[in-house]
């Protein structure tokens, strides 16, 4: 019969067996994790018995060491009261105490639990009067456990209480080997050329390999599933004509909602819809923008030169200039349709947009939307339609369906809708054509030039895509669903 060991195991067998008793761990010679290794191999081949010792023992802590040196508390109290009445002020303006206000407090708990003090009080204050001194025997105990001496239960659970000892535990593996008639061969997965020259090859075992056995799992890196469909969403983009343009996470009320004619009263503008930034506490520079800035003012106040009344109110620069959290992609256009693009044009954005909601499977308080704008003479509806119809398809749904609908920025307006397997028909996009409103004060030549925009939840369609009832779940962290997950669906 033989038992086949690795180089190692067969090195640490016998260095084992050359000794006549057990043999510590630490007597070994070898790393302690690499010997634990090899111990633990040794053992389930039935070739050693491991035996741990445990030995218990207590040491002096920090405060015990210094109560010994220095004085415990209540003989501090003590020798400065000389046993008869110390007012409280008193005591504690007297060193050590003054430094350390607790030590008073342990002084006075000690000699109420001795029972050696009682307290009182007169017009000059709160005072402590000795009944007797007090005696001190764990000064004792420390000296004779320092000394090396073994203490009772009680005297330990005496010292332990106050913090002036520590239990320290100290475990020794002892190895012991058995006897074994098998012969012990040492075990190679390859023959080396080290091997070969020496000859050693004649006495040494080639370790089998079991070709039933499954390979192990390797876990290759790869995107997550969210933002890979953003990548997705991009590539479809960008192939239908659009460019990317970006905006400021930190926006102004001005970009994120005046530009867009959305009224300075509107709920969408107050402290539960939209973040406000406490810090920078300064407001948004927007000097360069004054000739835009008056044509915002008049188009709210008086619909600008559109035709339109505007909201009829006294429009507030001061509100306009107040620096948000990003609510909306819009912002991104806005920012961009003012640059002046060039007609035609088709500009989208993705990033992430910020709001104010109660967190649950369906909403987020941080969350990616997808904007788009088409700018182009005489566009209708139906060019708006066929330009969602066709990213939706891209996106790998099947029916669209479009409803009337209603925005503060766009007229007319229209919802998109997608049908889902389970779920039926969900709405996934806002869209419409720019009002008047917008564009005039932005320069462009309305109705001859329209924008067509629309703003989609991507957050809605990838949990679609991706097979998740939960929003929080797209930017799951959870390594086992990662790894599962197909990097092409």
């Amino acid at each position: 019969m033989e038992i086949r060991l690795s180089r190692a195991e067969y090195d640490l067998i016998n260095k084992i067996r050359s000794r006549d008793t057990s043999v510590r761990i630490e007597e070994l010679g070898v790393p302690k994790s690499t010997a634990m290794a090899l111990i633990e191999l040794l053992r389930s081949k039935g070739l050693v018995e491991i035996k741990e010792i445990v030995q218990e023992s207590y040491a002096l802590t920090e405060r015990g060491r210094r109560y010994l040196e220095k004085g415990f508390p209540e003989e501090i109290l003590s020798k400065i009261s000389r046993n008869r009445k110390i007012y409280l002020s008193e005591a504690s303006e007297s060193p050590p105490f003054k430094k350390e206000p607790k030590l008073l407090e342990a002084a006075i708990g000690e000699l109420r639990k001795k029972g050696v003090i009682e307290f009182g009080k007169d017009e000059k204050g709160f005072f402590i009067f000795f009944k007797s001194p007090p005696e001190v025997p764990e000064r004792e105990l420390l000296k004779r456990l320092q000394a090396g001496e073994k203490l009772s239960k009680k005297d330990i659970s005496l010292l332990a209480k106050r913090g002036l000892i520590k239990r320290e535990v100290k475990k020794t593996l002892l190895i012991r080997p058995l006897p074994v008639k098998a012969e012990l061969v040492v075990e190679v997965a390859k023959l080396n050329r080290r091997l070969l020259e020496s000859g050693e090859w004649r006495n040494v075992r080639l370790k089998r390999y079991d070709v039933s056995a499954s390979p192990p799992e390797v876990f290759a890196g790869k995107p997550h599933p969210y933002a890979l469909l953003l990548d997705e969403v991009r590539d479809i983009l960008i192939g239908m004509g659009f460019r990317e343009v970006k905006s400021p996470i930190v926006e102004a009320e001005f970009w994120n909602f005046d530009v867009l004619f959305q009224a300075q009263d509107h709920p969408a503008r107050e402290v539960h819809d939209s973040y406000m930034i406490a810090w920078p506490n300064r407001p948004a520079d927007l000097e360069q923008y004054k000739d835009l800035i008056e044509k915002v003012r008049s188009a709210h106040e008086n619909g600008f030169t559109t035709g339109s009344s505007g909201w009829g109110y006294s429009w507030s620069f001061d509100i306009a200039r107040r620096l948000i959290l990003r609510s909306q992609m819009t912002a991104a256009s806005a920012r961009s349709l003012a640059e002046g693009l060039e007609i035609p044009s088709k500009i989208f954005a993705i990033d992430k947009v910020f709001r104010p909601e109660n967190l649950d499977r369906t909403h987020a308080a941080e969350f990616y939307q997808c904007e788009g704008v088409v700018l182009a003479e005489d566009l209708n509806v139906r060019h708006l339609m066929g330009f969602l119809k066709e990213f939706v398809l891209q996106l790998g749904f099947k029916e669209v369906r479009f409803k009337p609908a209603y925005f503060p920025f766009t007229e007319p307006s229209v919802e998109a809708y997608v049908k889902h397997e389970d779920l039926g028909w969900l709405e996934i996009a806002g869209s419409g054509l720019f009002r008047p409103e917008m564009m005039v004060p932005l320069g462009y030549d309305f109705p001859r030039v329209q924008a067509l925009a629309w703003g989609i939840g991507i957050g809605r369609l990838a949990m679609l895509r991706l097979g998740l009832d939960d929003i929080r779940d797209l930017h799951s962290q959870d390594l086992d669903y990662l790894r599962k997950h197909p990097l092409i669906f």
